[in-house]
């Protein structure tokens, strides 16, 4: 068979670009130094072009494990839809402990915010999400865009402030979360993260609740009814301590869903997350 074929253009043709370094942090034992790499998702941009709207991705794995690739494949969903999808590793708890992954949040922010020509962002329009411990780190990252003691690295000239904040089933209030072996938080979760012997003090340190004010930017919140690791209950007080604030939150409960369940990956969650996304980030 042979066929003359004329072909619509209707969707960009999207480029990868992988292991972009955005940090430079200590590593062994602060002996060394490593660079932190982010994977880029962007348009193949034609001249005229008009800057877009940028997504910092925070995979989870109990703040001891990262691999920005591995939602790579769920992220291209919002790439489709006009946005620079940026997934970003960081310091983990076998390397480092609190606040050392919420710096390295906010360092990928500033690189995008300091590189946004190049890359063709607005950096106005910039979202931070997240999932589990990544979760956890995009909710502080959003909550602490005015609190300088974080800001720390490269790039200082710009800040981390982020338009919007999605937060799938992160941990928001340390101080509350409960430590159990069966359901709940293995406490070994967070002797890793704060440290062995961390006090309340610190866990409301790595608590997003704890910063959260008239100027935090709104939040979208999605939690499975199920989770048997990070308590409904945690995204239940960040809803309404948001609310109470004055704080834009939507919160979304899927029913049955367990933590990090497939629920939270199909097009109608991903089309809510699209849609929180054009209605804040205009």
């Amino acid at each position: 068979m042979k066929r003359s074929l004329k072909i619509q253009v209707e969707q960009e043709v999207l480029s990868l670009l992988s292991g972009i370094s955005f940090s430079c942090v200590p590593a062994w034992y602060d002996s060394t130094m490593r660079n932190l790499k982010m994977d880029l998702i962007i348009p193949k941009h034609k001249e005229g072009h008009s800057p877009c709207p940028a997504i910092v991705w925070v995979c989870g794995g109990a703040y001891r494990v990262v691999d920005r690739s591995v939602w790579v494949p769920e992220m291209l969903y919002f790439a489709r839809k006009g946005y620079v999808v940026a997934s970003i590793e960081y310091r983990t708890s076998n390397e480092a402990e609190f606040p050392a992954a919420l710096i390295d949040g906010k360092a990928a922010v500033r690189y995008l915010k300091a590189h946004a020509k190049e890359l063709c962002i607005d950096p106005e329009r910039i979202c931070i999400m997240g999932e589990s411990a990544g979760g956890t780190m995009a909710s502080l990252v959003g909550v602490t865009g005015d609190r300088k003691e974080f800001e720390q690295g490269d790039n200082l000239n710009v800040d981390s402030r982020v338009r919007a904040v999605v937060d799938f089933y992160g941990l928001t209030d340390l101080v509350h979360a409960p430590l159990n072996e069966g359901p709940g938080v293995p406490p070994w979760v967070l002797q890793d993260f704060l440290g062995q012997n961390y006090t309340e003090e610190t866990a409301a340190k790595a608590s997003a609740v704890t910063y959260v004010n008239g100027k935090t930017p709104p939040f979208m919140i999605l939690h499975g009814e199920a989770d048997p690791l990070v308590p409904l209950e945690q995204s239940s007080q960040l809803y309404e301590t948001l609310e109470k604030n004055g704080i834009k939150a939507e919160m979304y409960i899927i029913e049955g869903a367990g933590h990090g369940a497939d629920e939270f990956y199909q097009d109608e969650v991903l089309e809510l997350v699209a849609d929180f996304l054009a209605r804040t980030m205009k």
